[in-house]
C-alpha cells in the first residue's frame, strides 16, 4: 500500500467518530435485583449460586451492585490485592456495612467477568465485540489467568469470535483496546480481502491509534502487528 493511501486513511480517521461498543444484553446467570420504591440505593445483582458472607460490594458505572468476596478478588487479580490492601478511609461510603469499589465497566460486563470467578456456568457475552471488551477489562486489572481461561474458550468455540467478513472491524476494535493477540487473529482474518476504500466502507470508522498502520504492516508482511 503506498505511502499517499495510508495517509489518506489516516485523514480519514481523524474526520469521524470513534464508535463506541454497543452495551451488552444481560444474561440471567447474575440477577439485577429492583430497588424498592423511594429507595435511592443502587440495585444489586446477586449470584444465583448461594454464596455465604460477601464482604464487598464492586459497583458498575451504571450504578448496579455487585455482593463478592474480597479473597476472591485478591486471588484472581495483583491490582485488587494491591487495593485491597490499603486501609479503608473512614469517610468511605458503606452499603449494609458493606465497602464499596467503583468501577468504569457497566453491569452486563462486570456480571460476565464475575460469573468467571465463581464455580457457576459463565455468562457468555453475545458477540465478539462484546468479547473483547471482557478481554481489555481483564487486561485491565491483571486478571491474567481469566484472559487466558477467555481465549482458550474462544479456540473452542465457546465464546463469539469474528469471521471473515468482520475481520477489518474485528482488527480495529481490537487495536483500540491494546489486545494484540485478537488484532493479530483478526488481520489474519484479512489477508484474502483487498484493503480499499471500497472493502473497508463504514468499517474505517472504526480504527485508533496505531491499529491502521499495525494492519498495513501485518499484511505486507510483518507477521507480528
Amino acid at each position: 500500500m503506498s505511502g499517499q493511501v495510508i495517509r489518506t486513511f489516516w485523514e480519514a480517521m481523524t474526520t469521524v467518530v470513534h464508535m463506541a461498543i454497543e452495551k451488552a444484553d444481560s444474561t440471567l446467570t447474575l440477577v439485577k435485583e429492583e430497588p424498592t420504591s423511594g429507595d435511592p440505593s443502587p440495585p444489586s445483582v446477586a449470584l444465583c449460586l448461594d454464596i455465604p458472607d460477601p464482604n464487598i460490594i464492586v459497583r458498575s458505572f451504571d450504578k448496579v451492585n455487585f455482593r463478592v468476596h474480597k479473597t476472591l478478588l485478591a486471588m484472581s487479580s495483583p491490582f485488587f490485592k494491591d487495593l485491597l490492601s490499603l486501609p479503608q478511609p473512614p469517610d468511605d461510603e458503606l452499603v449494609e456495612g458493606l465497602p464499596v469499589i467503583q468501577l468504569s465497566e457497566d453491569a452486563d460486563l462486570l456480571n460476565s467477568l464475575i460469573s468467571l470467578l465463581y464455580p457457576i456456568p459463565p455468562v457468555i457475552p453475545g458477540s465478539y465485540e462484546k468479547v473483547f471488551a471482557l478481554l481489555a477489562a481483564c487486561q485491565k486489572y491483571d486478571m491474567e489467568s481469566v484472559q487466558s481461561n477467555i481465549r482458550a474458550g474462544i479456540k473452542l468455540g465457546m465464546f463469539p469470535a469474528p469471521v471473515e467478513a468482520e475481520a477489518f472491524r474485528a482488527c480495529a476494535i481490537a487495536g483500540s483496546m491494546g489486545l494484540a493477540p485478537e488484532l493479530e487473529n483478526a488481520a489474519r482474518l484479512t489477508l484474502g480481502r483487498p484493503m480499499t476504500f471500497e472493502s473497508l466502507g463504514d468499517q474505517l470508522r472504526w480504527f485508533k491509534g496505531r491499529a491502521l498502520c499495525d494492519l498495513v504492516r501485518y499484511r505486507k508482511g510483518g507477521n507480528k502487528v
